[in-house]
């Protein structure tokens, strides 16, 4: 009888155990590995080991990072389903080590890499240059722009050093007809329209002049007889603009200062693009923490505005937003159509209430895409995080819903 009843509850236990066996969740994992190995692994934002390993995960959208001295950083999303294991195998592309090094006498000289402008003062040393032809604009008010086209090999430092020196008949003389001085505005929108030749009375003969708001320089185009007419973005405020070029020896000619006033509340978020070549249509993009799209064509959203779809060359394109809500802000820019252009680099600036909080490029574009549909059509430039009643520049990543909302939207956009 006692033999009986131990085997009916060894059975029982058998039964219990297979039961509970069944009724444990599948193991959902990542496999994540790279070449070379060694480099450390963020997966959610949490450093968790270097690759090769393999991680337990939740079902669902993941992040991973990986990151090795002297090589790129690598980044990727991906989506498992419960009990699958998904694999990472990353091909780290190794860093350049060139670098360029802008020196001048006297020192505090601006200095613009292919046209966009780098928020950088000689003497300054620049990394992970491209190899290649570059052009170099170097400006200190007072003494002559400098513009000097380089070549740079792959992993060989490059050192320019040059002496500025003051200007000398003949020069560029500007006739601007508008803004007037001291004219009020009640948005940040601003055309700026005039006249430029030469100090003899000869014709202009460049195609661009340069205009500084704020000290923040940027080109504009300026068609055969020597007009121009662009827009311009200020801040609230007082706002100094004035407007350079350089005559056919190179002598730098500048406009009187013309003070104007934005009689507006400085937004909390404002995102300014810039391009350096006359036909090309580059695209402001950025989608709010709802995932709403604001661009060309859909210019207006719950919580911000693009102020103006430049098709033909420079920009600026403005996307503002007034009160910013609690979330992620992503940027990114497309290169539309690069039209007789073969190329175009492109710059942002970001304010904060009005303050200039950080500067990206340039971005070498020399694809264009028309619908959105190429990868190398797209500059992804920066996330803004609004947290506790501050904005911030950030790596943060908007939600999962967000981010499949944003790859949809690159891919699916209309044509002009």
């Amino acid at each position: 009888m006692k033999k009986f009843l131990l085997f009916g509850l060894l059975i029982m236990s058998m039964l219990l155990f297979m039961g509970c066996e069944e009724e444990a969740d599948p193991v959902t994992k990542v496999d994540i590995s790279s070449n070379p190995a060694g480099a450390t692994i963020t997966l959610d934002e949490q450093v968790v080991g270097i690759t090769p390993d393999e991680f337990e995960i939740d079902p669902g959208y993941h992040t991973v990072i990986l990151e090795l001295a002297g090589y790129e950083i690598y980044y990727d999303e991906f989506s498992v389903e419960e009990g699958d294991t998904h694999e990472i195998f990353a091909t780290l592309t190794e860093m350049q080590n060139t670098t360029l090094t802008v020196n001048t006498n006297p020192s505090g000289a601006s200095v613009y890499i292919d046209g966009a402008y780098t928020g950088y003062y000689t003497p300054v040393t620049f990394t992970n240059i491209d190899a290649g032809y570059h052009f170099v604009r170097i400006y200190k008010p007072g003494y002559n722009e400098i513009v000097e086209y380089i070549y740079i090999q792959e992993n060989v430092p490059y050192n320019l050093t040059e002496t500025l020196t003051s200007p000398v008949p003949p020069y560029p003389v500007f006739d601007v007809w508008g803004p007037d001085y001291g004219e009020h505005f009640d948005d940040n929108e601003v055309n700026v329209w005039g006249w430029v030749e030469l100090d003899t009375g000869a014709s202009f003969t460049g195609e661009a002049g340069i205009i500084s708001i704020n000290g923040v320089d940027s080109e504009f185009y300026v068609d055969y007889s020597g007009y121009f007419d662009f827009y311009i973005s200020i801040a609230a405020g007082e706002n100094d603009l004035q407007l350079r070029a350089n005559g056919p020896n190179g002598d730098t000619g500048l406009s009187n200062i013309i003070t104007v006033w934005g009689d507006f509340t400085a937004p909390e978020i404002e995102v300014v693009l810039w391009w350096n070549t006359p036909t090309s249509d580059l695209d402001l993009h950025a989608w709010n923490p709802a995932g709403e799209h604001c661009y060309y064509g859909n210019d207006i959203i719950s919580d911000g505005y693009l102020d103006i779809d430049d098709t033909e060359g420079y920009g600026p394109e403005t996307f503002v937003v007034e009160t910013a809500n609690l979330g992620v802000y992503e940027i990114q820019v497309n290169c539309y159509d690069l039209d007789y252009d073969s190329y175009s680099d492109a710059s942002i600036q970001v304010f904060f209430d009005g303050a200039l909080e950080a500067t990206y490029g340039p971005n070498h574009f020399i694809v264009d895409d028309y619908n959105g549909s190429d990868p190398a059509a797209w500059w992804e430039v920066c996330t803004i995080t609004v947290s506790n009643g501050r904005c911030t520049i950030s790596n943060d990543q908007p939600t999962p819903a967000v981010r499949e909302k944003i790859e949809f939207d690159k891919t699916n956009l209309p044509m002009k």
